[in-house]
């Protein structure tokens, strides 16, 4: 009785230690599914204000805004022409 005590022991032990591996494996599993669920909610958050930014973005370049910047870069663009051309014609002067 005593050697059957034994193994049966034995296998018992054998039993709980692969239970404890299981178990810790699958609180492993379930960590790394719930950082997974989560790194997957923070994309998709990401996301969302990546196309909300794009489309404030979008929307400023075609708004008022966009309209008052083209007009100072024209205005800009003919400041800086008509000074060229000024300088250009100041030094044809200066080669006659």
């Amino acid at each position: 009785m005593d050697a059957t005590h034994s193994q049966i022991e034995q296998q018992l032990q054998q039993a709980r230690k692969e239970k404890i591996t299981i178990e810790t494996t699958i609180e492993q599993t379930r960590r790394k599914q719930n950082e997974q669920d989560w790194l997957e909610e923070d994309n998709h958050h990401l996301e969302q204000e990546k196309l909300a930014l794009l489309d404030f973005l979008r929307s400023g370049w075609q708004g008022e805004e966009a309209s008052g910047f083209h007009r100072y870069l024209e205005e800009k663009q003919h400041e800086e022409s008509q000074t060229w051309k000024k300088d250009l014609q100041a030094k044809r002067t200066d080669l006659e």
